[in-house]
């Protein structure tokens, strides 16, 4: 149980969000349990890197529970809400957009991951994103130039799942006049800037404004939406 990071409440509501992702993805249940599942993996792949080093800066990891699940799973439970209601109502245009919000709300949380916990392995310390001045590694609202990088890989090995959408219902060719290149370049570019988003407003936490769960629900839900509006751009 410790390889995936979660609590005993935290794993209970997480099987509660895995049966409402079944029941709401329709004919992508499996895949939207699957994109789930590889966030919850990479997520720890990415924790567990170097573990020793971080518990010594103090900034160890200790398993996540409800209020981590809530923060990270809401935005895409909310798009996969949003696909069940267009796809009953005969909208396959705008169900086929939440898929890709879908998408970029798990792009933008899994890059944020790796942009925290690859980051604060740099050799150098951060910078604060508005100010740019050097802070102490795992202070929020700080940005590495590899964790940056980081952030950017983790955000495109989540859009690069939208391929297994189009080899099994070719969605992106039948349902709307984009192809699978834009949908991957869309989910990549508001996943990443999602990552970007819950690193401003971890600035405002360090002000008292906030605290990291309401930055996750907001770098998802950001990310979500601004990829839809990406991909119709395109």
């Amino acid at each position: 149980m410790d390889f995936l990071t979660l609590d005993w409440g935290g794993v209970a509501l997480a099987i509660v969000f895995a049966v409402l992702f079944f029941g709401l993805g329709l004919g992508l249940s499996y895949f939207f349990l699957l994109a789930m599942l590889v966030f919850l993996v990479l997520s720890a792949i990415v924790t567990y890197i170097d573990l020793h080093y971080k518990k010594r800066l103090g900034i160890g990891q200790d398993p996540r529970g409800v209020k981590n699940v809530l923060a990270n799973g809401l935005p895409p439970l909310i798009m996969a809400f949003l696909f069940y209601y267009f796809s009953k109502t005969g909208n396959g245009t705008l169900a086929l957009l939440t898929v890709i919000g879908f998408l970029a709300s798990v792009a933008a949380i899994t890059a944020d991951k790796f942009n925290s916990e690859i980051g604060v392995l740099s050799r150098d310390k951060p910078s604060m994103i508005f100010t740019m001045k050097k802070v102490k590694k795992g202070t929020s609202g700080a940005i590495s130039l590899l964790g940056t990088a980081a952030g950017l890989i983790g955000a495109l090995m989540i859009a690069l799942m939208a391929v297994l959408i189009a080899m099994r219902l070719s969605l992106f060719h039948s349902a709307y006049p984009f192809g699978i290149e834009r949908a991957v370049g869309a989910i990549t570019i508001a996943g990443f800037a999602g990552s970007f988003v819950d690193s401003l407003l971890g600035y405002y936490e360090e002000q008292g404004i906030g605290n990291k769960y309401t930055s996750n629900f907001l770098c998802g839900m950001f990310a979500g939406f601004a990829a839809m509006l990406i991909f119709i751009i395109l």
